[in-house]
């Protein structure tokens, strides 16, 4: 097959509630339009939300613990945002699947941004103290304490790894990527690992390559199942996995959603949900997910 006949799959991401059996979907494709999908992990049905078109830097996001809200960080770059006061990036809290702002503030830059809930109500803004002004048509309820100034300075770095390290991942190998020949090159690659619940497996993330011209890079990354004294089981062709909240295994490749388990050495797989079909449409939010 001729790499113009390859199919061109959507690229998924998916961030897990702590305390509920909810997930956000990121549905990336094509080009900078994304859609918002909130998938129901015990039921395996998807509510399909608002689509947003621009970038959403989605490992800069979070999921309150209930998976009620939303708190993610977009950048929409055009004439009309570059003058406006929201800026052309901004960090917002929205309800689930939906991408009304209920609280918003803006960035003015791609440098940081995003957030993450410590509980419902409380949120750890990815801005610096300068920079963390809400905009005053959006601003958060007293009830929500916001705090800011609290990860390093960076780009998806301080975001991810404290929420996944937060969830249950390890650093067990940091990377090294540095710039060679124009790109950046792996000397060693980062591998993260998180046991499963039930304790007989563990699950390995390796980011393999960082690639900014690859389709849904740039990050590159492989999975595996780890077992004492058995076989390593790839997951091939994953491109996000992580063991939901009963427990059990899922991930994302090809533009579609799966479940796992093992018999034997080999992985059984269970197609959840194929997103590929889904096309760019217009949506209003409903009237509860436009106030708190």
């Amino acid at each position: 097959m001729s790499p113009a006949s390859v199919p061109v799959t959507c690229r998924l991401y998916v961030i897990l509630a702590r305390a509920a059996p909810v997930a956000v979907v990121f549905r990336r494709g094509p080009a900078r339009r994304v859609q918002i999908v909130k998938w129901a992990t015990d039921t395996d049905t998807f509510e399909e939300g608002q689509w947003f078109h621009g970038r959403m830097y989605e490992r800069r996001c979070g999921l309150s613990p209930d998976g009620s809200l939303l708190v993610y960080f977009a950048q929409k770059i055009n004439p009309r945002t570059m003058a406006s006061t929201y800026s052309y990036a901004w960090t917002a809290i929205s309800k689930l699947p939906f991408l009304t702002a209920l609280a918003l503030w803006p960035k003015g830059d791609c440098w940081s941004g995003g957030g993450l809930f410590k509980s419902d109500w409380s949120l750890l803004l990815n801005h610096s103290r300068l920079d963390a002004t809400p905009h005053p048509e959006h601003l958060p309820p007293r009830r929500l304490r916001v705090s800011s100034g609290v990860f390093s300075r960076g780009e998806d770095g301080p975001i991810l790894a404290a929420r996944m390290t937060r969830d249950g991942w390890k650093l067990v190998q940091s990377g090294r990527y540095p710039w060679k020949g124009g790109r950046p090159r792996t000397e060693r690659p980062e591998v993260w690992t998180r046991e499963a619940p039930s304790r007989d497996a563990t699950l390995v993330q390796s980011l393999d390559e960082l690639d900014f011209k690859a389709l849904g890079g740039p990050y590159m990354t492989s999975y595996l199942l780890r077992r004492p004294g058995r076989p390593d089981v790839p997951i091939p062709g994953a491109r996000w996995a992580d063991w939901d909240q009963a427990g059990r295994l899922v991930f994302a490749k090809d533009g579609c959603l799966f479940s796992a388990g093992l018999r034997g050495d080999a992985l059984r797989e269970k197609l959840l949900a194929d997103l590929n079909p889904n096309k760019p449409r217009s949506m209003k939010a409903p009237e509860w997910a436009t106030r708190w």
